[in-house]
């Protein structure tokens, strides 16, 4: 079934769950795993439906913010069911553009609103890491199931067209000895995004303030800093140059400990995107490929032992 057929029953099914007319339908540019598209009732409320084969993932992180911290700006949940086997979810849609839509120029100024965005979110806590469905014994159990086999079939992945497979497989091996042999801070654990993008963040260009957080499918209870190093990664991808980095930095104001958890982190997301970006075959997903195999060609891995 195509996406325009599923989309064509889901609105019937809408209709009937919103009870109320839909006369307008749009999509916005899509992310990689389900899909959204945004409708407009015959009054004029604008709502974002979520759906694919794991949107129910949704609910359980903003049902959680919602319960605690009003501040963190999410999207408010107005419904959810299943279509033959498809999840969906609806949500209050966010007026406000992406952060991938800023000029490169300006990125850089939206990184002390995204670190306080992040503290917040940092701010609801367990005693227990992984996911909020499916809790791991440790934060290291949690890294390493991504590198061994369990969540990723990294054998199928590095043949991927655009993958050189020895550099993959090699760097898999070598992240999961550096995962084995790291000494994690175990104990409280923090509620992450994991892909705090700009594809996930909304922002308000006359403050420069995050003002919509989206897309909490892969939320889990870990470190934080792991949040962070994907924020360090959105530096490197946009090539946001020395004096942001310094200031976020300043920003984080990291220990050396921390700093070096946070190279760490960077670096299992480097090869962990490897296996997202090689999913479909766009000319952004192969600029991604090529930066980050570079990356990893000419790293030096003594630099996080």
């Amino acid at each position: 079934m195509t996406h325009a057929n599923i989309q064509h029953r889901l609105i019937i099914r809408l209709e009937d769950v919103l009870a109320t007319k839909i006369v307008q339908v749009d999509a916005p540019p899509q992310g990689m795993s389900s899909h959204v598209f945004f409708i407009t009732t015959d009054v004029g409320i604008e709502y974002a439906v979520k759906y694919g084969q794991a949107a129910f993932k949704e609910i359980a992180p903003l049902q959680l913010i919602a319960r605690g911290d009003a501040t963190i700006p999410i999207p408010a949940l107005i419904a959810w069911f299943e279509l033959e086997e498809i999840q969906v979810v609806v949500m209050s849609k966010i007026k406000f553009p992406l952060l991938e839509s800023v000029s490169v120029a300006q990125m850089g100024s939206y990184v002390p609103s995204m670190i306080r965005s992040l503290r917040g979110i940092h701010a609801n806590v367990s005693n227990r890491p992984g996911s909020l469905g499916y809790a791991r014994s440790s934060w290291k159990e949690v890294l390493y199931a991504i590198f061994s086999g369990e969540n990723f079939d990294w054998n199928e992945i590095s043949k991927r067209p655009g993958l050189d497979t020895h550099l993959v497989l090699s760097s898999v091996a070598q992240i999961l000895e550096l995962i084995q042999a790291k000494e994690f801070d175990e104990g409280a654990y923090s509620l992450l995004h994991t892909d705090y993008n700009q594809r996930n963040l909304f922002v308000n260009p006359l403050t420069n303030e995050i003002i919509g957080i989206i897309d909490w499918e892969e939320a889990m209870y870990g470190d934080p800093i792991y949040d962070m190093a994907r924020v360090r990664m959105y530096l490197w991808h946009f090539n946001l140059g020395n004096q942001v980095i310094d200031d976020y930095y300043q920003l984080v104001q990291f220990t050396p400990h921390q700093k070096r958890l946070e190279a760490l982190y960077w670096l299992t997301r480097v090869i962990q995107y490897l296996a997202w970006y090689s999913a479909e075959r766009t000319e952004f997903n192969l600029a991604r490929i090529s930066l980050h195999q570079e990356f990893l060609r000419t790293y030096d891995w003594n630099l996080v032992t």
